[in-house]
């Protein structure tokens, strides 16, 4: 069991890995101590090709190597494309008031490889296969006191909220677990 807390922050993020046969099962807790209220990464909006109808996606997480070795494995705000977008790519968050604590449990299909919800899964042939050191699991929150901050609910998400405030950006912060590993791999986008 790994645990983190964020400096000058009351928010705690403690993880516990497991692998399943071919998958990497997460739980972890999250813990707001106060004094305010926070909302966490829960989802990413998607829409069916097929039926043109929106709903979460629980699964979808950004997942890049780190000049450290270590791969991250990101339910958050996923990092900007190398090229431009129309639309920034926001998480779907859940509101944790002062003193509540969630669990929540993310699975991870192996070998892992790099992607986001800008980038989702590639050709094999745009991957190299590169050992890794361990793995950060990572959940972005933003506290309710945030300038400009407003949560808005969407129609196809009960209980998650499309969250906007004067600097997104700069008012998103980042829990983590550092989990060391041995024998793992990621395939490695070449650019």
């Amino acid at each position: 069991m790994s645990s983190s807390q964020a400096a000058g922050s009351n928010v705690t993020l403690t993880c516990k890995p497991e692998k399943s046969g071919n998958t990497l099962v997460f739980s972890y807790f999250v813990a707001n101590e106060g004094p305010g209220d926070i909302y966490i990464a829960e989802a990413f909006p998607r829409v069916d090709p097929a039926t043109h109808r929106a709903s979460a996606d629980r699964d979808l997480v950004a997942i890049t190597l780190e000049p450290d070795g270590f791969v991250q494995i990101l339910r958050g705000r996923p990092k900007p494309p190398p090229f431009p977008v129309a639309v920034p790519v926001r998480p779907l968050m859940a509101r944790l008031q002062a003193g509540e604590s969630a669990e929540r449990r993310l699975t991870v299909p192996l070998p892992l490889a790099e992607s986001s919800p800008y980038q989702p899964y590639g050709n094999v042939r745009d991957y190299t296969l590169a050992p890794i050191k361990g793995i950060v699991l990572a959940v972005d929150w933003i506290s309710s006191s945030a300038e400009g901050f407003v949560a808005m609910p969407v129609a196809y998400a009960d209980g998650l909220v499309d969250i906007h405030s004067a600097n997104i950006v700069g008012d998103t912060r980042r829990a983590r677990c550092r989990l060391p590993t041995q024998g793992l791999s990621v395939l490695h986008r070449t650019p």
